[in-house]
Formats: structure tokens, sequence, C-alpha cells
């Protein structure tokens, strides 16, 4: 099992197919499977427009990213 983080994706799935913020589901769906290929053996992929909420807590900006995201 490869845990999956993320990002808001422009789909009809979450109602963001129309959000300017959201990644596109074709560069999504890239991203990932280059990863995939990558590090066949990962735990975990990230992709990069992701990585700021993966690591936000680590990086001691948790409260700044859940705010920025319960805006929106």
């Amino acid at each position: 099992m490869i845990e999956m983080i993320p990002p808001g994706v422009r789909t009809t799935l979450m109602g963001q197919q129309d959000s300017e913020q959201s990644m596109p589901l074709d560069d999504f769906l890239t991203e990932v499977l280059d990863l995939l290929r990558e590090k066949p053996d990962a735990k975990e992929l990230v992709v990069e427009r992701a990585r700021f909420l993966r690591n936000a807590v680590a990086n001691g900006f948790y409260d700044d990213v859940l705010a920025m995201i319960s805006a929106g």
C-alpha cells in the first residue's frame, strides 16, 4: 500500500473542476505515474504541489496552511 498526499485536483469529485487553485487532472496523473516509476517501493507519494501541506507541521506553519485552505 502506498499513501498518496494529493493536492486539490480539478475534478467534479470535490467540486473543484473550475478551481484555479486546483491542479489539472492530467498534470496530477502524469506526476503520480512518474513518481511510481521512479519509486516503485515508496511508502508515500507526495506530488510537488502538495508538499507544503505534507510538511506544514514539521516546518511550523500548520496554522497558516489550515487558515489558507479553510478560506478557499
